[in-house]
């Protein structure tokens, strides 16, 4: 991704389309325990907002609409940030209308003891703050990037602690 933004009340990235990215490989066998693999990201490009100790971010769509990812609050590394997904998502239509994404992922997560009944509590609880808090339009749906900008690639070392 492109730092657009980096404040200590906020970090905007964009990813544009064509940026190689880790995303994990779908193995039934290994439902949360996946390999990373290689993935380009396919078009459009979207911007992506984070405020510190959010366990979300916020992914504007051009055109309209959000998608919001509950994670794990980002962790400044040598060479970016890191989180971790935390299977259940939201999206927010242009209209304003919410729709939970992915709810049987963090029910089957439960279930395989992968986490705790108290764990899914409190990521559903995120969720619940972000509707509540109704931050819509963010200010960001009309951004558009630097032409010159390259696709980024990821850093050497960038698995490494």
């Amino acid at each position: 991704m492109v730092v657009v933004r980096d404040e200590p009340d906020l970090l905007v990235t964009w990813l544009p389309a064509g940026a190689e990215y880790k995303r994990p490989e779908r193995r039934e066998e290994l439902p949360y325990e996946q390999p990373l693999v290689d993935r380009p990201w396919r078009a459009p490009g979207v911007v992506q907002l984070t405020r510190p100790n959010d366990a979300h971010s916020v992914t504007v769509f051009p055109g309209g609409g959000w998608y919001v990812n509950l994670q794990e609050p980002l962790r400044r590394t040598r060479v970016g940030f890191d989180t971790a997904d935390q299977l259940l998502d939201l999206v927010r239509s242009p209209r304003g209308e919410w729709r939970w994404k992915d709810e049987h992922e963090l029910v089957d997560a439960v279930e395989r003891g992968f986490v705790t009944p108290e764990e899914a509590a409190a990521i559903r609880a995120e969720g619940e703050r972000v509707i509540a808090a109704d931050g819509f339009p963010t200010g960001w749906e009309d951004f558009q990037p630097d032409p010159q900008w390259e696709v980024p690639r990821l850093p050497r070392g960038w698995a490494e602690p």
